[in-house]
C-alpha cells in the first residue's frame, strides 16, 4: 500500500499546469464544499481536466486513490454507523479521494521553492503576528518529507518480513503487534532525517525570523486570472446549489 502513494514528490515537466503560480494552485479550496451530486461532477471535471494537463500519466494519480483504500473503507463503516444518509456517505468518500488528487496535483506540478513561496504569500497578511516564512518552510518540509518517509517504512516492512513477522495476518491482535514494530524505527527516522535537515539549513546560513528574498519570482499571468475566475463560479455553484 505504501509504494503506491507517491503524493509529495516533484514531477519535473513543462505542462501547463507547471507553469501556473503557485499562490493560485494552493488556493484552490472548493473541493471541501461537497454538498450534492452536481458538485462532484464539476469538480471530477476540473480536476480530470487539470490532470490531463499536467502531462502525467493518470495512472500514478489512481495508484494514490488505491493507497488509502483502506481509509475509504474505514469511512464509509464510520458513516455507515453515524449517518443514515446513503448521500452523505458518498459525498465523504469523494471528498477525501478530491482531497488526495488535488494534494497529488499541486505536489507533482510545484517544485519545492515555488510552494514555499506561494505559502508565504498567502500568509503575508499575517506576517506581523506570526514567522510566516518559517511556517512556509516547515509546511514545505513536511509535505516533501512523505515519500522519503514512505520509502523508509516500506524498507522497514521488508525488513521485519525477513524476520519472520507476518503483516498480511488477518488477526487484528497480531496486526497490531506487527504495525507497532514499525513505529519505534519511523520515530527514530524522522528524528534523524529532521536533525540532518536542520544541520543542512544551519550550513546553508538559513536564518530564522528574518525576511528572505527570492531569486526567481512567480508572476501571476493572464492565466491565472482566468483560471481564478472559474475557480470563484465553481465554488459559487456547488455553494449555492
Amino acid at each position: 500500500m505504501l509504494n503506491n502513494i507517491t503524493i509529495g514528490r516533484y514531477i519535473n515537466k513543462s505542462s501547463v499546469v507547471h507553469k501556473l503560480n503557485p499562490v493560485f494552485k494552493i488556493m484552490i479550496i472548493s473541493i471541501f464544499f461537497i454538498d450534492s451530486y452536481i458538485d462532484i461532477t464539476l469538480l471530477s471535471m476540473y480536476l480530470l481536466l487539470t490532470m490531463l494537463y499536467s502531462d502525467i500519466d493518470i495512472k500514478v494519480y489512481l495508484k494514490n486513490i488505491y493507497g488509502i483504500k483502506i481509509f475509504l473503507i474505514f469511512i464509509f463503516i464510520i458513516d455507515l454507523i453515524f449517518f443514515t444518509s446513503i448521500n452523505r456517505i458518498i459525498f465523504d468518500i469523494f471528498k477525501l479521494i478530491f482531497i488526495v488528487l488535488y494534494s497529488s496535483i499541486l505536489t507533482y506540478t510545484t517544485s519545492i521553492t515555488e510552494l514555499t513561496f506561494g505559502i508565504e504569500k498567502l500568509l503575508r497578511p499575517f506576517n506581523k503576528l506570526i514567522p510566516v516564512g518559517d511556517i512556509a518552510m516547515i509546511i514545505t518540509l513536511s509535505i516533501r518529507y512523505i515519500p522519503t518517509l514512505t520509502e523508509e517504512a516500506s524498507r522497514i516492512i521488508k525488513a521485519q518480513k525477513l524476520r519472520g513477522i507476518n503483516f498480511d495476518t488477518k488477526n487484528i491482535k497480531e496486526k497490531i503487534i506487527s504495525i507497532s514494530g514499525i513505529l519505534m524505527p519511523m520515530f527514530s527516522l524522522s528524528i534523524k532525517r529532521a536533525e540532518e535537515s536542520a544541520d543542512i539549513m544551519d550550513i546553508r546560513l538559513y536564518n530564522y525570523g528574518k525576511s528572505r528574498t527570492n531569486y526567481r519570482t512567480n508572476k501571476w499571468t493572464k492565466i491565472n486570472s482566468l483560471l481564478l475566475i472559474l475557480n470563484i463560479l465553481i465554488l459559487i455553484i456547488i455553494i449555492c446549489y
